[in-house]
């Protein structure tokens, strides 16, 4: 049988390249403000729940801009295909997969292991969308694609280490920490990357799927909130069947801690409408590589308002962060 061509979105439909540049900056930032929120309860509910606050707390928002979009649009809601719902399943999943196998991978190697081989996820993506959907970033791109990720391996790298330096100094006996170790750590560290990668290209081919389905509609706006609904209410459906099979009890903490985690739901559902936005426009790596942008705002977070000196050390990484996005910008 033969295998149909890949699909790659036209140049022609592309807007000017500083909108994908913001836009992806935008749901960097506002990751940024949403891994803050969950910082904060993090040492009050567990991973899984606040895992399922993230899409259960984003999905009245993502109905809410579909109503208005399509209410207000002159074309009404688009033509849905089995092909788009497979897809957007399949992102969804990925995105899922790619944040527990990251998990483990804390658990089962060392932090700083696991940061460094999961951040290949920027040269993955590049890599899969050259040899399977034909996008073929500029020599600049690669470039720039290659520094960022290195930078942002610093970054998670230098953090992990301050990490260490301070349990040391609490007294903590713990062993040293290579680089990179083969283990069951780094394992997951590179499956979480490629999964998460795959959560990429699977919600970008479900947004053009729907444009190829519906050349009426005009921009891909209303298009990539379609795509974002969609995999979050199967998102929802699969964690929510998780905790109530696994961790029943997890989810009577949700009344009391409301706000916070409708707050997580707003940055999150404003953060991935970014990001699917940002993949219909562009290639995926590029997305991914600006959207590291997430990591040099940690840091700042890290020292303005958390006032965590040690992170200085990651001042480099974020240079070279900065200087990878830029490089993408101008290519």
């Amino acid at each position: 049988m033969a295998v149909p061509p890949p699909v790659t979105p036209s140049p022609a439909l592309l807007p000017c390249p500083t909108v994908w540049v913001l836009i992806s900056l935008a749901a960097g930032t506002f990751q940024t403000a949403r891994n803050g929120l969950a910082r904060s309860l993090s040492g009050v509910l567990p991973a899984s729940l606040l895992s399922w606050s993230r899409f259960a707390f984003n999905l009245p928002f993502s109905l809410a801009l579909l109503a208005i979009v399509y209410l207000l649009g002159p074309t009404g809601p688009p033509t849905l295909s089995a092909r788009f719902f497979v897809l957007g399943f399949i992102g969804g999943i990925g995105q899922i997969l790619g944040n527990v196998a990251l998990i483990n991978a804390f658990k089962l190697g060392t932090f700083a292991q696991a940061i460094v081989v999961h951040k290949t996820e920027v040269a993955l993506a590049a890599i899969t969308g050259f040899l399977f959907f034909s996008e073929v970033p500029p020599v600049l791109g690669w470039i720039g694609i290659l520094i960022s990720a290195i930078g942002v391996a610093m970054i998670g790298y230098a953090s992990a280490r301050a990490k260490q330096l301070d349990r040391r100094v609490a007294g903590d006996d713990l062993p040293a920490e290579g680089l990179l170790v083969a283990n069951k750590g780094t394992g997951l560290a590179l499956l979480s990357a490629a999964l998460l990668v795959v959560a990429g290209f699977g919600i970008q081919r479900a947004t053009l799927e729907l444009a190829d389905r519906n050349p009426a509609i005009d921009g891909r706006f209303g298009l990539a909130a379609t795509t974002l609904f969609h995999v979050t209410w199967m998102e929802v459906v699969v964690l929510t069947v998780w905790l109530l099979a696994r961790e029943r009890a997890a989810l009577t903490k949700v009344p009391a801690h409301l706000p916070r985690l409708a707050a997580i739901g707003f940055t999150s559902f404003a953060g991935s409408l970014g990001w699917f936005w940002a993949f219909s426009l562009t290639l995926v790596a590029y997305v991914k590589a600006v959207g590291q942008i997430e990591s040099v705002l940690s840091v700042l977070l890290a020292i303005y308002v958390w006032k965590e000196q040690r992170t200085r050390d990651q001042l480099p990484g974020i240079a070279l962060t900065i200087v990878g996005i830029f490089l993408i910008v101008l290519s």
